[in-house]
């Protein structure tokens, strides 16, 4: 892929030459090929009720496929629910699933639209065997409901009946290292939103651009939106070109480095209290990149979740508009 196919340089900045709605599809921004060819699939069968697999590394946005997958679809005007197996133990995830003999469980709720189980690789072998004896059963197949579930790559289900069923039709989500066009879009549909929101114009040099482009992102889409926000926040200048910068704000992962070992430059015009929070705040971002959600990076920080909400929320409150 090419820089200059994609953007021209003005004022020392990159510029997209085409509008970020040329790449964007519903709520993907996209121009890799494989992904397209995928989310072309998905249009084709949305007038039938196939079940989904859905796969793709941590921060790969296996969220937003599914959600894609349900409004291009018939069922677009009915409920999508989802669930996260990953955040319930075992006994109130199958309360959430099935309900009791008072309250209706999520699978009675969503007759009619689609009903997206996330990290259906952490579903047990009972559940697993639950749930596929209540789609083939008359309690589930009169409910007309489209089943979606996301596994993490190369990971596997205990059920046979469970890989079958939704092996009928999967979408394998290319890592963000894999598509560097994306990398690129998805950069700039990000610095787009903070001018909107913050009133905050930032572009990116073509030397940073380069960096990003060389670097491995394991946290794929999740960590690249991360870093652009702190470094628009943490930039003084319009143009962001400091390299030293872009790995500051890169979550430290031994086996992805970026290429270079110079220092980060010191910040010549900010105060020892300004430095100190910034970092806090950096540190902050990280471990919520990290940890999935700001109540596990608290957890793993042995602070409360109320503690680091205040924290952003003051830090942000008083960024430059």
């Amino acid at each position: 892929m090419r820089i200059d196919d994609y953007c021209s340089l003005e004022n020392g900045g990159l510029v997209l030459k085409n509008s970020l709605q040329s790449y964007t599809r519903e709520n993907i921004i996209t121009d890799h090929p494989a992904m397209n060819r995928q989310l072309d699939m998905l249009e084709r069968a949305g007038e039938a009720p196939m079940p989904l697999t859905i796969l793709g590394e941590k921060g790969s946005g296996k969220d937003m496929i599914a959600q894609f997958a349900h409004r291009v679809s018939k069922r677009s005007d009915e409920p999508f629910l989802k669930v996260n197996c990953a955040y319930l133990p075992e006994e109130r995830l199958l309360l959430e699933l099935f309900g009791s003999a008072n309250t209706p469980g999520t699978l009675k709720r969503v007759a009619g639209g689609s009903f997206y189980i996330e990290n259906a690789d952490l579903l047990s072998s009972k559940a697993q065997y639950q749930l596929m004896h209540y789609i083939n059963t008359e309690a589930g197949t009169p409910r007309d409901v489209r089943y979606m579930i996301c596994l993490s790559k190369n990971k596997t289900t205990d059920c046979p009946d469970f890989a079958y069923y939704f092996g009928a039709m999967t979408f394998e989500i290319p890592p963000l290292r894999e598509r560097p066009q994306d990398i690129l879009l998805v950069a700039y549909q990000q610095l787009h939103k903070i001018k909107q929101e913050y009133h905050l114009e930032r572009l990116l040099s073509p030397t940073v651009m380069s960096a990003m482009l060389a670097y491995e992102w394991p946290g794929n889409i999740r960590q690249l939106i991360n870093t652009i926000d702190r470094m628009a926040f943490f930039c003084d200048t319009a143009v962001m070109d400091s390299v030293p910068m872009l790995r500051n704000c890169l979550s430290s992962h031994k086996q992805f480095k970026l290429g270079g070992t110079e220092a980060a430059s010191l910040p010549k015009t900010k105060s020892l209290k300004e430095i100190i929070q910034e970092y806090e705040i950096m540190i902050i971002n990280q471990y919520i990149e990290e940890y999935g959600s700001l109540r596990k990076a608290a957890a793993a920080l042995k602070v409360s979740p109320s503690v680091l909400s205040a924290k952003l929320t003051k830090y942000y409150a008083s960024a430059p508009k």
